[in-house]
């Protein structure tokens, strides 16, 4: 970084904020409407009180000595800022996200030369503090065709349309429900990513993707960390610090959860399932299905059922 770039993020602007930017869009809610939303049952746990866009904006300068009663996400998509807390200084630039915690005394300001563009949300309720994990810090988003960008900016502005629309309470149920998912665009990104059957170059993500498509396979761990060039050893570090999870672990996870489906279908008996998920013993496979998923293959298919038809009761009598 040069000398005047370093100034630059540390030099508070002696101007104040303009009022508005052309093609901005914002909505505030009122004391009075935020009462409501924080009392119903859909919304009070994780909520918005206002949300913005500001286009190109110059001279957009905030200090707020005590914070306020919500988190603040400033999202920037073109040029960049500076966002300022206990005294260190953040440099904003297009793809990076900051959460500002709650009640945290902070500044802002775009840069004169080349503002930011930023998508801006203050929000708050119960479960907002369990993504504290993500506060205080920059995140930038990888800039590749695969990253959704668009999508994302499209949900911003689809939230902001219905508020535009009127705050009726389905407007505002509507809004804070979208809002819910446009959080986890952001905390969940390489999940939003997948979601459109895009693949990380992760070794991780490699080594599920390997997992999803090998489930009429029994591979094991010594097969999935040569498919991704690591030793044993460090594919279960790097894969219980991102899943919780050993890769064998989830291996099986995965092969229960087509289980599940396989034998919900109605079409296959649980031999032939086991079968199919490459288990030629069922015993075998009834008892991994147990410790997995809290009970036996026989049981699921019993209490999956409220009423089983004849056919049904037929089929588990040759299972």
């Amino acid at each position: 970084m040069s000398d005047n770039e370093s100034k630059w993020m540390n030099l508070e602007p002696t101007i104040g904020k303009m009022d508005s930017f052309f093609g901005d869009r914002s909505i505030v809610v009122s004391s009075k409407t935020l009462e409501g939303i924080k009392k119903n049952p859909l919304t009070k746990d994780l909520y918005m009180t206002d949300i913005g866009f500001y286009p190109a904006a110059r001279r957009h300068f905030r200090k707020r000595t005590n914070g306020i009663d919500e988190h603040i996400l400033i999202y920037c998509i073109d040029g960049n800022g500076i966002i300022q807390i206990n005294e260190q200084s953040y440099l904003i630039e297009p793809n990076c996200y900051f959460v500002i915690p709650a009640h945290t005394p902070h500044k802002y300001w775009a840069s004169e030369v080349d503002p930011w563009s930023i998508y801006w949300i203050h929000f708050g309720g119960s479960k907002s503090q369990y993504f504290e994990q993500f506060f205080n810090h920059i995140i930038k988003i990888k800039l590749m065709t695969s990253a959704r960008i668009d999508d994302r900016i499209n949900l911003f502005n689809e939230i902001l349309t219905t508020l535009e629309l009127g705050l009726t309470q389905e407007n505002i149920e509507f809004a804070n429900l979208s809002f819910s998912f446009l959080l986890a665009t952001f905390f969940y990104n390489e999940t939003y990513i997948g979601t459109k059957g895009y693949i990380n170059k992760s070794p991780v993500d490699k080594a599920i993707f390997l997992m999803q498509n090998s489930l009429k396979r029994n591979l094991t761990v010594h097969d999935i960390a040569a498919h991704v060039n690591l030793s044993e050893s460090h594919l279960s570090k790097v894969f219980k610090n991102k899943t919780g999870s050993s890769p064998f672990d989830f291996y099986i996870g995965l092969k229960m959860q087509e289980a599940i489906r396989l034998l919900t279908n109605q079409s296959m008996k649980i031999k032939e399932v086991a079968y199919t998920l490459g288990y030629e013993d069922p015993f075998y496979f009834s008892r991994l299905f147990k410790k997995h998923i809290g009970t036996s293959p026989m049981n699921f298919l019993c209490t999956s059922k409220d009423k089983p038809t004849k056919e049904f009761k037929r089929r588990l009598r040759n299972l």
